[in-house]
Parts: structure tokens; C-alpha cells; sequence
């Protein structure tokens, strides 16, 4: 039997482009969410935005990816008022990740042979060198060496303006002639759902042939599902355009760093430029269910904020404190245990839901679909 009609729950970065596959392949949808795609609890509209695989080891990850860059990278070049911004990115390195000369004998990640990233790996003298001509906007060269980094990998990645593109999805989705219903405030009212038997229950009401499951953390909850961990990430967001700062050049510079001295794993310390912010971050605390930035992660956050020559005392800031849905493989698969309706999971994409989501959309879809 075909199916025409579709549930999806769940109104992040994941649920959004969901619903938008279907509906771009004439299925009719009805969407249904606790929180709309803005609210501070949706971990797509605080997320940096940055395009890279980041702490999220399923196989299939790779080949998401690359789906979805395709798209975000000709939405970059195609529209003058585009959420999305080909950023240049520096990861700081302390060691030599290249062990051959040629780029498929070393023990770089597949996803940097894009001819599209034009990824290198780099000694910082090199960086520098070539910073005559980008005019990045990095630490200085002794700054760098101080702290041990001696390497680095330098790309241009796409960075999504969150806030901007979720609203343009859910734009999308409810102007869209095929979709039938919108309920993007289950909280407010019913209150949302509280089992995977609910979301079954409200296809049906709804006549849907299938459910698609894009709940992200919720899913712990909704499913059952103990694999499932919030990594909590916290930010200090600062005004992009209307401050003066610190470091020479003119071209804003993700600097990504998770080893040496001034990051780690958990601790990450990072700088990424996304639509008219600056986010400073971060953390990766897995079941770490604090709602507030601690004193001691707000100063380590001032200190990072310096490094990458942001005046904390003086720039008016923002606070964000989300909970990424950490799993050790995502969830994407076809539900056996349920025979009333076709379910889909599509949940648990970590640290890379922005780096994942047209992908991870379309293989939910054609899952739905085959």
C-alpha cells in the first residue's frame, strides 16, 4: 500500500527537513512538535551550525554528510540573502595528522576530500603565510606556538544561520498545499506526546499511513530508549557586526580546538561566526543536566572569548545551554515492533544534526516511502 499521508514529530533541524522531503515528493504531512523550532530547548536553534562531522560515529554519517552539503553548499551560492555562509575554519593541532604524502595514504577523516572544502593540512607558519592573502581573522603565530599548536587543518565549511533556517522550514512546511495540519505548541495544549503508542494513536486520528520520529532527546523518553544521552553544550553568543575586536584582519574564522592546552574532548573551545553572532563555546558533558552555566564554565567561556580576541567586559552577550542527543549509533530505522502504522526513528545525531540533517531526512523518507 503507498503511502500518502505522514506524521512526522518533532520540528528541529531533523523533523523540519523531514517534512519538507515529503512534502517535495507530494506526500501529504501532518507535524506535530512539543516546543516550535525556536524555543530555547530546541538544540537546532542554538547549535553552532558549523558543516562537520562532530562526535557522532555512526557509519553512516559520512554519506549524510555529504548530502547534505551538497545541498547547503549550492544554497550558499545561490541566494544573495542565503542562511547559509561559506565560513573559513582552522582546527588546531599539536601533532601531525598526516602520515603519507598523498591525501588517501594518511589518517585524515574521508569527509575532508571534498574538492569543494579545499581542505589542507598546514604547519602554522604555513597558515600564516598564506594569511597575507586570506586576511583570516586567527590568533597570532607566537600566540599559537605558546600553546603548543604547531598544525592545523584550514577548509571553507558551510555555517547555518539556525535560528534564520528553521524559520524558513517551517515557513516551507506550513505554506505547503500537501501539509494538513500544524501543531508546533503540543505543550501548551495537550500537552505533547508520552509514548511511541501516542504518536501511534495520533496517526491514526489523522489518518497517516506512517509516523516518522525526529524527536531528538525527547526520544529517551518517548521510546524508552536508555542509549540516549543529552551532551550538554553551553555558549556565550556575541554581536557579530558592532564591536570592535582584538585581532587584525577582516575575515571572520571558525577556530575549532579539542586537544593541548586550551581544549579537550569535553571541553571544547571553540569560535564560530553564524549569521549576525559570534558563538563562543563550548562543552560535551554527557548526562551533565545543568540548567545554568556554572561560574567556572562562564569564566573558562571569558577566557576563550580573549583567545580569539573578543573583549568579554565590554560586548553585551547571550546565554545558551542545550543538550545534544548523544547515541552511539543514530536511530534511524524501521520500528518492527509496531504493526498499526509504519514507524521511522530518526533520532540521536549528536553533535552533528546540522552536518547530518538533508541526509538523514532523505534515507528516513525513502525508508517511509520503499
Amino acid at each position: 500500500m503507498p503511502v500518502e499521508r505522514v506524521l512526522v514529530v518533532g520540528a528541529g533541524a531533523i523533523g523540519l527537513r523531514t517534512a519538507l522531503e515529503l512534502l517535495r515528493r507530494d506526500v501529504k504531512v501532518v507535524l506535530k512538535s512539543r516546543h516550535g523550532p525556536l524555543h530555547p530547548s530546541t538544540c537546532s536553534m542554538g547549535a553552532g551550525g558549523l558543516w562537520m562531522p562532530f562526535r557522532c560515529d555512526d557509519t553512516r554519517v559520512n554519506r549524510w554528510a555529504k548530502t547534505t552539503f551538497d545541498e547547503l553548499y549550492e544554497f550558499a551560492r545561490n541566494s544573495d540573502d542565503s542562511p547559509v555562509e561559506i565560513v573559513p575554519a582552522v582546527v588546531l593541532k599539536t601533532e601531525n595528522s598526516v602520515i603519507g604524502r598523498e591525501l588517501q595514504e594518511n589518517n585524515l577523516p574521508t569527509w575532508t576530500r571534498d574538492s569543494r572544502l579545499n581542505f589542507q593540512h598546514l604547519t602554522m607558519e604555513m597558515l600564516h603565510w598564506q594569511n597575507s592573502v586570506h586576511n583570516l581573522r586567527i590568533p597570532s603565530l607566537e600566540t599559537l606556538h605558546e600553546a603548543g599548536y604547531n598544525y592545523c587543518w584550514h577548509f571553507h565549511a558551510p555555517v547555518v544561520d539556525c535560528p534564520n533556517m528553521l524559520s524558513l522550514m517551517l515557513d516551507e512546511v506550513e505554506s505547503h498545499s500537501y501539509t494538513q495540519h500544524v501543531d508546533i505548541n503540543m505543550e501548551n495544549c495537550s500537552g505533547g506526546f508520552s509514548s511511541l503508542g501516542d504518536m501511534v494513536l495520533a496517526a491514526k486520528e489523522y489518518k497517516c499511513d506512517a509516523v516518522i520520529n525526529c524527536t531528538g532527546l525527547g526520544a529517551k523518553e518517548l521510546c524508552n530508549d536508555e542509549t540516549l544521552i543529552g551532551a550538554r553544550g553551553i555558549l556565550h553568543l556575541y554581536d557579530r557586526y558592532n564591536e570592535v575586536r582584538a585581532l587584525e584582519n577582516s575575515r571572520d574564522t571558525a577556530i575549532l580546538v579539542d586537544e593541548g592546552t586550551w581544549g579537550s574532548e569535553t571541553e571544547p573551545c571553540y569560535i564560530i561566526p553564524r549569521g549576525d553572532k559570534l558563538l563562543i563555546g563550548g562543552s560535551y558533558l554527557k548526562g551533565d543536566r545543568k540548567a545554568t552555566i556554572r561560574k567556572d564554565e562562564s569564566e573558562r567561556l571569558e577566557k576563550n572569548s580573549h583567545k580569539f580576541g573578543i573583549d568579554f567586559v565590554s560586548f553585551k552577550r547571550d546565554t545558551w545551554i542545550g543538550w545534544r542527543p548523544a547515541r552511539d549509533e543514530v536511530n534511524l530505522q524501521i520500528d518492527t515492533s509496531v504493526n498499526d502504522v509504519k514507524v521511522i526513528h530518526n533520532y540521536g545525531h549528536g553533535g552533528s544534526g546540522w552536518t547530518t540533517f538533508v541526509g538523514a531526512a532523505r534515507e528516513a523518507v525513502n525508508l517511509c516511502l520503499g
